[in-house]
């Protein structure tokens, strides 16, 4: 087990996000001028995320037709589950599955670093997911999740909560996976960040037979240090981990199943995931503590 310094301050604090505003999407002419100022800083990251986006490219173009033609047929669909899976490899993660996920009415509680969490959690579970709808504003972004039947809330509208449980119900019916991000925000995979409890709502009272599974993303420390905290924007972040030399590993904790019929409190509901989540991570951290 690790020791912990008493002159450490742990967690290290996260970098101050208070006065960030997320900038406006950028345009095709200013995203490229962007591009080619940082190729200019840095022409050997610029050929590898260069790579890594033709890589991307040539999966999307395998995957996506394939998939949307198994939904016109409709059949079930194995190429979301392969696009997220192949894609972690191209951004240079090598994903291990510890534990069993559940594989189907399973509802997947999960911490949150970056981004790339949909990757890794979806590669290893075929699952659709709930994201904030500020994702949706990136054109070709929001085409991937779509077509994965990604549901979009707005965690600041409380008027529309009630509308947001009933798509999640809905297309949990007809996939039955899901999976939630409930800390809300993205952490550095040293701490664990209040849960949202509304969206548990959906789990009271819960559909017949559906479980929640705790699930703990656990990068190494070149991932955490990847991880989308701060100032940092989206494409930002996103160059960062894609100029990255070589690899680095993320590990995806399958804890135990539990019934919500078990929980019928949103609140409880979102303390029970959140205590067995906290319990793992701080193993996976040598015992440090996790709040």
């Amino acid at each position: 087990m690790a020791q912990t310094n008493p002159t450490e301050h742990w967690p290290p604090p996260l970098p101050d996000s208070s006065a960030f505003v997320a900038p406006r999407v950028p345009g095709l002419i200013a995203a490229l001028a962007g591009g080619a100022r940082a190729v200019a800083a840095d022409a050997g990251g610029g050929r590898r995320v260069a790579a890594r986006c033709i890589w991307l490219l040539a999966i999307t173009a395998i995957c996506a037709p394939l998939h949307l033609a198994c939904r016109r047929l409709g059949l079930a669909s194995p190429w979301a589950h392969r696009f997220m899976a192949w894609s972690a490899r191209a951004c240079g993660i090598k994903v291990r599955s510890i534990g069993q996920p559940v594989g189907r009415d399973v509802f997947f509680i999960a911490n949150h670093l970056s981004w790339t969490d949909a990757l890794i959690l979806g590669g290893q579970t075929g699952t659709t997911f709930v994201a904030q709808d500020g994702i949706a504003i990136w054109p070709g972004l929001a085409f991937l999740c779509r077509i994965n039947d990604t549901i979009f809330v707005n965690r600041a509208d409380r008027m529309g909560v009630g509308r947001q449980i009933a798509a999640m119900r809905t297309q949990f019916a007809a996939r039955s996976r899901l999976a939630l991000f409930p800390e809300g925000s993205c952490g550095d995979g040293r701490r664990l960040l209040p849960f949202k409890a509304p969206l548990f709502a959906m789990l009271v009272p819960p559909p017949p037979g559906a479980a929640i599974q705790p699930v703990v993303i656990d990068p190494d420390e070149a991932g955490r240090n990847l991880a989308w905290v701060g100032m940092e924007t989206g494409a930002a972040n996103a160059w960062r981990l894609l100029a990255r030399r070589g690899t680095w590993e993320a590990r995806v904790h399958f804890l135990e199943p539990f019934s919500p019929a078990e929980t019928p409190d949103r609140k409880a509901l979102s303390a029970r995931a959140r205590a067995a989540i906290a319990a793992k991570l701080s193993e996976t951290l040598g015992g440090r503590p996790v709040a």
